[in-house]
């Protein structure tokens, strides 16, 4: 079986669209091509166009076409007409996108021969939109993160701004959804042992810092940025609690969460919102706890026990990782794209 990836999101770029084409790619055993945009999204101008035009002319080496995103939909129009097995990845973001120039693109290419979505959530807007047949395969998480130890990846700066406060870790670009500046507001002015730590970049770093200021916790924020994977890892060693409070924004959905599980992964408590794809990553009461999205009471019940005890977070986050591992490492989910596609030929 040969295989064709196509993919725009892809390192040296960070993410988790990234972070599962990279996994996907790299570990799948098969004979397999990848033509991937390793640059800034800008580059959609050129790469769309290339991408089209390259898969029109090597579908043939080909059993399977996978493209990694619903915008990339396009590009499965041709070898679909000369039989070529297409299958297109979706993501929750990439089908809700509002702009009616990018829907009436979708209504136009967006056909193929299975649809994998992320999450149950996305599967259930992927069928909205009458995309069929469409089949959930979760994201995994990446070895290292499982090798996370919080005797040895220690972050020396956060070291020294947590003054004896417990550590709470926010990860992902920062843009309203993701709810820091909310949780800034709501649920951090009760927690006066605590430090928030935001790792990412994004349209909403001057609301939080704003929100900081606005409820007395500029102390208690810290907005650490852009960082690299080693640095990733080395916060989430020092960090004590996960934290991801996602707030419902209209046309702007979290198709998965994939951040969270590789906090889990890493021996971290998880509290999150029960909001969107976020609930395929985090089972409630396993690999973290879910609370209802916008709830500043229900985020200090959870997280009030875990400030307070730290073998209290010893022992769910060790919970939290074993249960990750056996759900959510990589070899379990390439699998399952394997045998899809396996299954798709037979068809």
């Amino acid at each position: 079986m040969r295989v064709l990836f196509v993919t725009r999101k892809y390192p040296p770029k960070i993410g988790g669209m990234e972070s599962l084409s990279h996994a996907l790619t790299t570990g799948f055993a098969e004979p397999k091509a990848i033509i991937a945009l390793r640059r800034a999204q800008l580059h959609l101008v050129w790469f769309l166009p290339y991408v089209i035009a390259r898969v029109a002319l090597t579908a043939h080496r080909y059993d399977v076409i996978h493209l990694g995103d619903a915008l990339l939909c396009s590009a499965g129009f041709l070898p679909r007409l000369f039989g070529k097995r297409v299958a297109v990845s979706v993501h929750g973001l990439d089908l809700t996108y509002r702009p009616w120039v990018y829907q009436t693109y979708l209504g136009l290419f967006l056909h193929a021969d299975v649809f994998i979505a992320n999450s149950e959530s996305t599967k259930r807007l992927a069928e909205a939109r009458a995309l069929s047949p469409v089949e959930a395969i979760s994201i995994g998480v990446p070895e290292r993160y499982f090798r996370v130890s919080r005797d040895t990846h220690r972050d020396a700066e956060l070291e020294q701004k947590r003054a004896g406060r417990v550590a709470l870790i926010t990860v992902g670009r920062l843009r309203r959804r993701k709810g820091a500046a909310w949780f800034v507001r709501h649920v951090l002015p009760s927690l006066p042992n605590a430090l928030y730590v935001v790792v990412g970049t994004g349209i909403d770093h001057d609301e939080i810092l704003q929100a900081a200021t606005e409820v007395g916790v500029a102390d208690a924020v810290w907005l650490v940025g852009s960082v690299d994977d080693a640095r990733l890892l080395a916060l989430l060693g020092s960090s004590d609690v996960f934290v991801m409070p996602n707030i419902p924004v209209p046309g702007d959905i979290e198709g998965f969460g994939i951040v969270a599980i590789e906090a889990a992964a890493s021996g971290l408590p998880v509290v999150a919102s029960r909001l969107e794809g976020i609930p395929d990553a985090i089972a409630d009461g396993e690999n973290g706890e879910l609370v209802p999205a916008g709830d500043g009471a229900a985020y200090l019940r959870a997280l009030e026990p875990l400030l307070a005890d730290s073998a209290e977070r010893r022992r769910r986050g060790e919970r939290g990782r074993a249960y990750t591992q056996q759900s959510n490492a990589w070899p379990r989910i390439i699998e399952q794209y394997a045998a899809l596609f396996r299954a798709l030929l037979g068809g």
